[in-house]
């Protein structure tokens, strides 16, 4: 079927271009039949305009890769094409609970050109928005329908001229094919080493009904566990990377209080006491004797239960109605449904104690009364002596000689791992899921004048949780009383219903992650995996977020022509309506039921620990619902200039309403052939993003913090909204380059540069930490003007209270400081035609960063953070994330008669360590060892091979497809993080093999 109207791609532009063969990243693709225009060969579409018909070389930087690429390349999902992208930061995908940025989107894709944040990539299906991660601002890329695609463009470019505020960094936009007739079945499976692999399979089928095209078609990918303890390289030593361990583990280091016959009735001892000691049980079970704040500590790595690939299912389904309703009057209809399980994510077997049932702080919030089934075994194993005490009385330790041990360096599960799953993982889950619809009219009036009006409504689900322990369940559990089944004042500690939760390592008989047997282990002195189900909840929420998009453009061509063509225009309108809400999946974790430390307790709301919640390490959440409206009028403008030049003009006026207010946004750029293999082109505007709804709800959510300033340690980082403050963020943008096109040659160069104000961010956790404490667990300034941000256990007492005693640390959206960066791109590529069938191709992209400059952030009238440059840092802990100072990919192609051969090689540039400092090691342990481990994350280089063989069986074309990638096998580089390496540096995988076929009917 042959459309007379223009390209579904709303928002794109026409251009005549010379095709290039097959690359990494090629500037055309021929489009067929596209109507209206006077020649329809060498026709592409181009995202980054509403007008039709430009000149080629367009006025913007624009890559373009087609499915035919992605097939030669190995490609075979959104992530793998995204993470290829020179011009992306780091990206959401790969599994990496340790950042905070991660946290919370488990399953979800994202894209972050210039690595400015993906919330700042606008990314559009068939030209519309698409759908989002529910309240998070940015496309989950997880959900495209990979198969359907006939081709991918970037626009690397400030757009919000024309899509709009989300568009600050540039555009993704994924283009479906168009008048699909047949069947098309692919598959292919993906040898991983210590994993069971991972595969994908797709079926598409269309067809011609008069006319009407309509295609359908199923897609499904699945990514197999691959666990820590697979690769060599992520398990270091503590002397060499002691990022992955923690003081707050299991076995603990406790405070017995020990009721000694031999001093007389009723005399005690106070004895410090590591549980296991006398039986080397630490190092034993995979730990590393340590100690912390003086005292001896046995620091536990949680590393081993964790994962480097989850285990993923990834399901999609898409349609398309493509029908010609006369010779001018089209419609166009489509519906996506997507979803992405992953049941059983990851995590240590259990979080650390940061707060107890009376209050914040690690130390003392947890006792044993020595009726506990551990509590014999763990006195003997400790080298503590002592006979039988008074009975303990529950709630008052201090006041009693009873025998009870209080914990001072604690998490309930650590090495003997968690009953409830063969590896002793604790286990999260986290499900999205999406629905889509778009429908449009599309009339053409004549032959220069036409109007698009669409309407498109998504919805977007999240369910995901982590395992959290409640605080006064487990003390409960502690002295008997543990079990939903279980009434205190009535039952008797240990019997019936009521059961012992035995809190020390005698209780499991090795580490199930490292295969180490456990000298401590005591046969019945397990814990019953329902006892553990009872404390340790699914700590999470269900979010949904709805959009409705209405689009209406009208776009055409004038009487006036200046010598080069008519001048051209689109005007149009917009509507958008977002409704978010989120609500905590169980009561335990709703801040309206459980506010306080204590489960079922709400005195302490109006008090500064209201919304503490009763779990010992995960914070809590409210229900919430919110909406916005988004209003937008835009208009453009083409005009050709004689033969060779090309100029055009776009404004965008955008009104969020309320105290975000309207801002009106302009654009121009410029195209100038200046010889026949020469072109310049160039732009500039301004752009403009609103603060999302739930940014600026008075709501907070908490996530997991490595704190420098506490040793490392993972604390609670609580982010709340700002209803009243938040502004909206700015940038001017501007790009100027050029493109030489000679004799099968094609090579261009892009500087590029943003620069931010108002910035919509959070205020920098790490920053006011150490600002409030200097050194890493040192003794914190209770009268720094930040000290009130953060919640210390037992307060902050000048001299006495330390970094090792942080709690949770308040972080609030804000407008920060500005931020200016700029770079270079480079694309080249090369057609050689060797014969008649031997075609030689060459070519590469890469993107240099010039500067990342963040200004000093300032903040209750006083500086928390300093101005610094990211470019060629690793900005562990601060924005932007890594920022490498070069990216690049380069590839050979040969194509013979039905064979097709691809070389690609991979580069990322190396990057420092921010938190070292310039002289002496990295990191000096409270052991006094000094590493310096990852100072240089080292750069990067990959090799992988594929192949495609196209062959014609029984009536059918069938093509084969083969890959190895990593070649060489090559290790990432190490860094000081959990998994010794950085994830939006180095691949983790190793080498990999995948087998594969396309048939079709």
């Amino acid at each position: 079927m042959k459309s007379a109207l223009l390209s579904r791609c709303a928002g794109c532009a026409i251009f005549s271009l010379t095709t290039v063969g097959a690359a990494t990243a090629s500037f055309a693709q021929v489009v067929p039949d596209q109507a209206g225009a006077e020649d329809d060969t060498d026709l592409i579409v181009v995202t980054g305009s509403f007008i039709r018909g430009t000149p080629e070389d367009a006025a913007l930087p624009v890559d373009l890769f087609s499915s035919e690429d992605l097939s030669k390349s190995g490609t075979t999902s959104p992530l793998e094409f995204i993470k290829d992208l020179p011009s992306v930061g780091p990206v959401l995908g790969d599994s990496n609970q340790f950042s905070t940025a991660a946290q919370g989107f488990q399953g979800n894709g994202s894209i972050n050109l210039r690595a400015l944040g993906p919330e700042r990539t606008l990314v559009l299906f068939n030209g519309r928005r698409t759908v989002q991660a529910p309240g998070d601002g940015f496309t989950d890329t997880q959900l495209v329908p990979l198969f359907a695609l006939d081709r991918i463009e970037i626009l690397k470019d400030g757009a919000a001229a024309t899509y709009g505020s989300d568009a600050i960094a540039g555009v993704a936009n994924f283009i479906t094919k168009r008048d699909f007739d047949g069947l098309e079945i692919t598959g292919d499976y993906e040898f991983i080493d210590g994993s069971d692999g991972n595969w994908t399979t797709s079926v598409l089928a269309g067809g011609n009904f008069g006319d009407a095209n309509l295609m359908v078609g199923v897609g499904w990918q699945h990514r197999s566990e691959l666990a820590t303890t697979e690769r060599d390289f992520v398990l270091r030593p503590y002397e060499v990377n002691p990022t992955g361990f923690s003081t707050l583990g299991n076995p603990g280091t406790y405070l017995a209080k020990l009721g000694d016959v031999s001093n007389g009735a009723g005399g005690t001892t106070l004895g410090l006491a590591q549980d296991g000691s006398a039986l080397g049980t630490c190092e034993a079970t995979g730990g590393f004797q340590g100690s912390a704040s003086g005292l001896p500590a046995c620091r536990f790595t949680y590393v081993p239960f964790d994962n480097l690939i989850e285990e993923e299912d990834r399901y999609q389904a898409y349609a398309q109605l493509d029908v010609d309703l006369s010779d001018s009057l089209n419609v166009f209809v489509s519906g996506l449904y997507a979803r992405t399980d992953l049941e059983s994510l990851a995590y240590s077997p259990s979080f650390p104690t940061t707060q107890g049932p009376t209050g914040s702080g690690n130390t003392q919030r947890f006792f044993i009364p020595d009726t506990n089934p551990g509590y014999a075994a763990f006195v003997a194993q400790s080298g503590l002596t002592g006979g039988p005490g008074d009975p303990f009385t529950a709630g008052t330790p201090a006041n009693v000689f009873g025998s009870y041990a209080s914990a001072l360096f604690f998490r309930p599960i650590g090495a003997g791992g968690n009953p409830r799953d063969p590896r002793g993982s604790g286990r999260g889950s986290a499900k999205n899921e999406a629905f889509r619809f778009s429908t449009g009219l599309e009339k053409e009036f004549s032959d220069t004048l036409r109007a698009q009006l669409y309407g498109t409504w998504w919805r977007s689900e999240r369910e995901a949780f982590a395992p959290g322990i409640v605080g006064s369940r487990l003390q409960n559990a502690l002295e008997g009383f543990g079990g939903p089944g279980c009434d205190r004042t009535t039952g008797t500690a240990g019997q019936g219903a009521c059961q012992f939760f035995n809190p020390f390592i005698n209780n499991a008989a090795s580490n199930p992650a490292l295969g180490l047997v456990n000298p401590s282990f005591v046969p019945g002195n397990e814990n019953d995996p329902d006892l553990v189900s009872y404390l340790q909840v699914p700590n999470g929420t269900f979010q949904v977020e709805e959009q409705v998009v209405a689009d209406f453009i009208l776009s055409g061509e004038t009487g006036l022509d200046l010598g080069g063509g008519a001048v051209a225009f689109a005007v149009g309108a917009q509507y958008r309506q977002s409704d978010f809400s989120t609500r905590p999946l169980v009561e335990e974790s709703n801040a309206l039921v459980n506010p306080c430390f204590q489960e079922g307790d709400r005195s302490c709301v109006g008090t500064p620990t209201d919304g503490v919640g009763p779990f010992v390490f995960l914070g809590i959440t409210s229900p919430v619902t919110l909406e916005q409206s988004v209003y937008a009028l835009f208009a453009e403008v083409n005009v050709p200039i004689g033969e060779r030049i090309e100029l055009s003009g776009a404004v965008r006026f955008e009104d969020y309403g309320g105290t975000v207010g309207s801002t009106l946004n302009p654009k121009a750029s410029f195209r100038i052939e200046a010889t026949d293999w020469l072109t310049l082109r160039g732009s500039a505007g301004t752009t403009f993003r609103g603060p999302l709804a739930s940014q600026v709800s008075p709501n907070k959510v908490t996530v997991l913090a490595g704190i420098i300033a506490a040793n490392n340690n993972f604390k609670s980082q609580d982010i709340f909204g700002n209803p009243n403050d938040l502004q909206p963020e700015t940038a001017f943008t501007y790009n100027v380059g050029a493109i030489i096109g000679y004799e099968g040659l094609t090579f261009s160069v892009d500087y590029w540069s943003y620069d931010f104000e108002d910035r919509i961010t959070t205020t920098p956790v790490q920053a006011i930490a150490s600002a409030v404490v200097p050194e890493p667990g040192g003794l914190a300034n209770c009268s720094s003007p930040f000290a009130n941000l953060i919640t210390f256990q037992d307060g902050c007492v000048q001299g006495v209270t330390t970094g090792s005693s942080i709690a949770r640390v308040r972080t609030d959206w804000v407008n920060g400081p500005g931020v200016k960066t700029s770079g270079l791109d480079f694309a080249l590529n090369y057609d050689l035609p060797i014969g008649d069938q031997l075609v030689l191709s060459l070519g590469g992209n890469a993107s240099f960063v010039l500067e990342y400059e963040f200004d000093a952030f300032e903040l209750r009238g006083a500086t928390v953070a300093e101005a610094y440059d990211a470019v060629g840092f690793a900005n562990y802990n601060r924005d932007p994330g890594t920022v490498s100072d070069w990216r690049g990919n380069a590839y050979a192609n040969v194509n013979y008669d039905m064979l097709n051969l691809r070389y690609v090689f991979k580069y990322i540039d190396g990057v420092d360590d921010n938190r070292c400092a310039d002289t002496g090691p990295c990191v000096t342990t409270p052991e006094g060892i000094e590493t310096d481990f990852g100072r240089r994350v080292s750069s990067f280089t990959q090799h992988d091979l594929h192949a495609t063989l196209d062959l014609e069986v029984a009536g059918t074309d069938l093509q084969l497809q083969g890959s190895i990638e990593n070649i060489f096998d090559e290790d990432p580089p190490g860094a000081r993080l959990e998994l010794s390496y950085d994830p939006f540096i180095g691949n983790p995988l190793g080498r990999t093999y995948r087998l594969g076929a396309k048939v079709n009917f």
